[in-house]
């Protein structure tokens, strides 16, 4: 088979730069593989520029799980042809590695190189939020919030420690903005919403039961989020794996979501990262589907 693999080296330290390496020494045996070592989005955008010319059977990413999310978004843009007998593998060299959690991989160097070079995949739907797409989830409010506060340079020394502080930090001079919520032809009023594809949130905790592989969007809408209430959320996270147990959070299913920021811009932030500031923000299911080896 003909790979794939690209690192991005902003995603983790040294000691995980020696693990990836050790993957490419096992998948190069048998198979052809491109390696590439990204420093800088630009870097990875002109790999992805020609990446539909080089026939690649597979993807591999190394990285967090907004490496795995640049990815696809770069090759939606350069109109790359998601067929049926493409996949993208993943390596977990990032922060919280989510996506790790939805494959059931392990870190082993075996295990992960029999994966990657199975034909064991299996097939993910992606969500639209405004022109780029998620699928793993998007939160607009309170924890883009603390992923907007965060320095790159500081998470890759201290990983997922600097969400705690930070989320700490937001925590003690929360503020909350009122968001216009418009689904299933209802208008609601809330400080924080988030769509989840997946059933894992802030590190390997399950809020609910589905997982980016059922062909549905569970999004929770936070009415009136208060310091008291975010610990109520914890609580059930941590001890029931289920959000919707909240009767003051309102779970939809609901395939369309729009929201209004009003006079103002709010962050967001889509599958752990940045996705900077909006004053209105487009939620939908797609048609659009990406194979994941697992």
């Amino acid at each position: 088979m003909h790979y794939c693999l690209i690192y991005n080296l902003n995603s983790s330290t040294g000691k995980k730069i020696k693990f990836v390496n050790k993957i490419y020494e096992k998948l190069k045996i048998n198979n052809s593989v491109d390696y590439f070592k990204t420093k800088s989005e630009k870097e990875a955008k002109e790999i992805f520029l020609e990446f539909k010319n080089k026939n690649y059977d597979r993807l591999i990413v190394a990285g967090g799980d907004g490496s795995v999310s640049f990815a696809i978004n770069e090759l939606i843009k350069n109109d790359f042809d998601f067929n049926d007998k493409f996949a993208i593998g993943y390596i977990p060299a990032g922060t919280a590695n989510l996506l790790q959690a939805e494959l059931s991989i392990n870190k082993k160097v075996d295990d992960i190189c029999n994966i990657l070079t199975s034909n064991n995949y299996k097939q993910s739907n992606l969500i639209k939020i405004n022109k780029n797409y998620f699928f793993l989830m998007a939160g607009i409010g309170w924890d883009a919030k603390i992923v907007h506060s965060i320095d790159t340079r500081i998470k890759k020394i201290l990983g997922k420690i600097i969400f705690g502080l930070k989320g700490f930090q937001h925590f003690l001079f929360m503020k909350n903005n009122k968001l216009d919520i418009f689904f299933d032809g209802q208008k609601y009023q809330a400080d924080w919403v988030l769509s989840s594809n997946t059933k894992y949130y802030a590190g390997h905790h399950k809020i609910n039961k589905s997982n980016i592989f059922d062909d549905r969007l569970i999004t929770y809408v936070f009415k009136d989020l208060s310091r008291l209430k975010l610990i109520y959320y914890i609580i059930l996270i941590i001890i029931y794996g289920d959000l919707s147990r909240n009767k003051s959070v309102i779970t939809t299913y609901s395939k369309s979501i729009q929201i209004n920021c009003n006079n103002f811009e709010i962050p967001v932030q889509v599958d752990g990262d940045n996705f900077g500031c909006h004053n209105k923000i487009d939620i939908e299911f797609s048609q659009k589907k990406v194979n994941f080896l697992l």
